[in-house]
C-alpha cells in the first residue's frame, strides 16, 4: 500500500499501488514508474558482468576505506573528482573506464574479461608479484563469484583492473597514468598504491 503525505496536493508518496505503479524518492525528487517484477535469471553472461563489477568495486573501495575512510583526499581520489564528467560520480566513472573494456558496442563480451585476466596472469613474475603485494597491503583479497565467471579473481588483478580504469579515463597525462598498466614496472605499481592512500 502506498503511504502519502498531503495526498490531494501530491507532496509525497512512497510504495506501490497494486502491481501497477510505484512511488519513491530519487535524488531529491518524488517520482513514479511502472511496477516491474524483479527478475534474476542468473545467466552465465550476468555472472561475468557481476564478477567484473565486484572486482572493480572492491578495488575502488580501497580508495575511500583506507585509514577509516580518511583517504578522500588521496591523489587518485583528487584526480578522479577533478576529471569526472558532469552527471557522474567519481567512483562510477573509474569503474566505467574499466567496464567499457568489456564491451563491443553495447554488448558485454564474456571473452573480454577472460582476456584481461589472462593478460594479468601472463605479466612477468616481478610485476605480477608487485600487483599482489600492493593489493594485500591495501587489505584486498581474492574472490570467486558463484556463477558465470567462477574462477578465482586475485586481489592483484582487481588492483590492475582499477589501474586500467584510470588509464582508459586519461586521468593524468604523466607517468604512470599515461601508459597502459600492462607495461607498468614495480615502481609504477608501488606509486599507484601510494596514490590511492596518500594525499597529493
Amino acid at each position: 500500500m502506498a503511504k502519502v503525505t498531503g495526498p490531494l496536493l501530491s507532496i509525497e508518496a512512497r510504495g506501490k499501488i497494486a502491481d501497477a505503479i510505484v512511488f519513491f524518492p530519487w535524488k531529491g525528487l518524488h517520482v513514479v514508474r511502472q511496477w516491474l517484477k524483479p527478475t534474476n535469471p542468473a545467466s552465465t553472461t550476468q555472472g561475468y558482468v557481476r564478477a567484473a563489477m565486484k572486482a572493480i568495486g572492491k578495488a575502488i573501495k580501497q580508495i575511500v576505506s583506507v585509514s577509516g575512510g580518511g583517504a578522500l583526499d588521496s591523489k587518485v581520489y583528487t584526480l578522479a573528482t577533478s576529471n569526472v564528467p558532469a552527471g557522474l560520480n567519481w567512483n562510477a566513472w573509474l569503474g566505467q573506464g574499466f567496464l567499457n573494456l568489456l564491451q563491443s558496442g553495447n554488448t558485454f563480451v564474456q571473452g573480454s574479461l577472460t582476456d584481461l585476466i589472462d593478460g594479468f596472469s601472463s605479466l612477468n613474475t616481478t610485476d605480477y608479484a608487485a600487483w599482489g603485494t600492493n593489493a594485500t597491503v591495501l587489505g584486498m583479497s581474492d574472490f570467486a563469484f558463484g556463477y558465470g565467471y567462477t574462477t578465482n579473481i586475485e586481489a592483484g588483478c582487481q588492483l590492475y583492473f582499477l589501474a586500467l580504469g584510470c588509464y582508459h579515463n586519461s586521468m593524468l597525462a604523466s607517468a604512470p597514468y599515461n601508459t597502459d598498466p600492462v607495461s607498468w614496472v614495480v615502481s609504477d605499481i608501488d606509486a599507484f598504491k601510494t596514490d590511492m592512500v596518500a594525499t597529493d
